[in-house]
């Protein structure tokens, strides 16, 4: 009789205990749920949209657009680095409830996340040694071309070269794909103008000149976010509309990029 006492008790302790845990996170849950703390995921390789700083984290136009958006509606942001497609899968499963790494708003992606409102507009370039017979996107058809992974860029040239071409070289970032340009493994590199002619200033390499072909159409930046979570959508567009219009983004803008 003693022995089932005493396990009775311990069962009952371990029940509490057990509930207090559940309790706790369903807690954690709601508390990220209300918005009072959440994870928004980049690519720390694009500067100046995001890039590392020196103490290891993440820095940069995307990242201060965020936190800006979350101070004016409530959002405690915590910005994480990821690879570019880790990022996304991030929101898709739920570790992240936000993404920003200047991810183009297209039709492919819409089927799968939700987006805000733009906030950037952007275009590809092509970058090539100077003389090179590469004067449009359809000349580089038989060239060596460089991308980054899973960018418009990369579409792009897929869509010239052909899917699962050998001359489609794929970088996890844009400036490994311009040090092969520069190291002369690859004829062209296709990437998002800002930071190409940002990492172009970086190097100071010359030699080296980009196109802008009219038949490459420009394309808008959102956040991305999971399809089903409508609230966040409504938050993040109204943070934005909000740092729109008080000069917020205009500060930003002028920070990183000098002139509007």
């Amino acid at each position: 009789m003693k022995m089932w006492k005493k396990a009775s008790i311990l069962f009952l302790v371990v029940a509490m205990g057990a509930l207090t845990a559940a309790c706790g996170k369903t807690g954690d849950a709601k508390q990220t749920a209300d918005g009072k703390k959440i994870v928004a995921v980049t690519h720390a390789v694009f500067p100046p949209f995001e890039y590392m700083s020196p103490d290891g984290k993440p820095q940069g136009f995307d990242v201060d657009v965020i936190k800006a958006i979350g101070k004016e509606v409530g959002l405690d942001v915590d910005v994480q680095d990821a690879s570019f497609d880790g990022a996304q899968e991030q929101v898709k499963n739920g570790k992240a409830q936000i993404a920003i790494a200047a991810i183009t708003i297209n039709d492919k992606r819409k089927k799968q996340f939700a987006f805000s409102d733009p906030y950037f507009e952007a275009k590809q370039l092509i970058m090539v040694p100077e003389g090179s017979p590469v004067k449009s996107l359809k000349d580089v058809k038989d060239k060596r071309v460089g991308v980054q992974l899973s960018t418009t860029g990369a579409l792009m040239a897929e869509g010239v070269l052909g899917k699962g071409s050998a001359n489609l070289k794929q970088f996890d970032d844009l400036p490994s794909a311009m040090d092969d340009l520069y190291n002369k493994r690859i004829d062209a590199v296709i990437g998002d103008n800002v930071p190409m002619l940002t990492q172009m200033k970086k190097t100071n390499k010359s030699g080296f000149v980009t196109i802008e072909d009219p038949s490459m159409p420009k394309e808008n930046y959102g956040i991305m976010m999971n399809k089903n979570d409508k609230e966040m959508v409504a938050k993040i567009n109204e943070g934005l509309k909000k740092i729109k219009q008080n000069g917020t983004y205009d500060a930003l803008y002028q920070k990183y990029f000098k002139q509007k």
